[in-house]
């Protein structure tokens, strides 16, 4: 049996989820990267105000043992979180039907998320200004 255009059912069909397909890792791309984004934002703002603080606390007198250091193993991590997590659903799901895509991708942003906004909370938490 021919479809319109001497293409097949299955043919066509396997055309349009593949443009679904793409469709969703373009949605969750745009999702990751603003995720991304918003970690590097976190990146310069507690590293500006760690360094701000030591400014200050070496203004002050006996105020070396107060200084802080930046967390750049928890901040790195935090931006690591967003392109693992969709580099790693992309890969589960290569050859993944419309439907699993798109539950893969949300099962990854959602644990991505929560394991990014645990960071986002932790790190203020570890300076405690």
């Amino acid at each position: 049996m021919t479809a319109i255009g001497g293409r097949s059912d299955r043919a066509a069909r396997s055309r349009s989820e593949l443009v679904g397909r793409i469709a969703v890792w373009v949605v969750f791309a745009v999702l990751f990267a603003y995720m991304t984004v918003q970690s590097v934002g976190n990146l310069v703002t507690v590293s500006r105000s760690v360094h701000e603080f030591n400014v200050f606390i070496e203004t002050s007198s006996g105020g070396e043992s107060l200084r802080r250091a930046v967390p750049w193993v928890w901040l790195v991590l935090d931006i690591a979180i967003a392109p693992v997590a969709f580099a790693v659903a992309w890969w589960v799901t290569r050859r993944a039907t419309l439907a699993m895509t798109a539950v893969v991708f949300l099962l990854a942003f959602a644990a991505a998320g929560a394991l990014w906004l645990d960071l986002q909370l932790f790190v203020p938490r570890l300076l405690d200004f």
